[in-house]
């Protein structure tokens, strides 16, 4: 004699869970699942749709300018320079 085994195997359709979000008049919108001070990125699409994707914060290693960095910059020539533009964008 032989046994058959009929293997029924359901197909579970996803069904995502959607929430209606509403715009405030100063373009505002409440996401009750999101963390305070959380930045996400807003990407509209030709369809008229808006995905927004939850950005990871990254540390920065240290400083974001640390110390004498920037005195490159500060030259005698390039103070000279913005003094020269400030004189001839003045309104005077």
């Amino acid at each position: 004699m032989r046994i058959l085994f009929l293997t029924h195997e359901k197909q579970m359709w996803e069904i995502r869970r959607v929430r209606t979000l509403t715009v405030d008049d100063q373009k505002r919108v409440w996401l009750p699942d999101a963390r305070p001070r959380q930045v996400f990125a807003y990407e509209p699409a030709a369809d008229g749709s808006i995905r927004l994707l939850p950005v990871d914060a990254v540390e920065a290693a240290g400083e974001v300018f640390p110390r004498g960095s920037l005195l490159q910059w500060l030259t005698p020539e390039a103070e000279a320079e913005t003094a020269a533009l400030a004189r001839a964008s003045s309104l005077q």
